[in-house]
């Protein structure tokens, strides 16, 4: 399960599909295809960090990823 304090760097290695999940939900995640930004960034943002630099639902965010994990 993921949650608010996950890196978003590392649900995205045990989960790269999420990636494409989180680029179809919103334009907001594109950062996500910048390497530079992806390796610097994401090491220490967490979810709560990212629902939150994003405007996105907290709450929201975690469920669509979480609905997500078994593809």
């Amino acid at each position: 399960m993921i949650t608010k304090n996950d890196k978003i760097a590392d649900v995205l290695t045990k989960y790269p599909h999420l990636k494409a999940k989180l680029l179809e939900r919103s334009p907001k995640f594109q950062n996500l295809n910048n390497p530079v930004v992806f390796r610097t960034v994401g090491k220490f943002a967490t979810l709560e960090m990212v629902a939150k630099n994003t405007g996105e639902n907290l709450d929201e965010l975690l469920h669509y990823l979480n609905q997500y994990l078994e593809e």
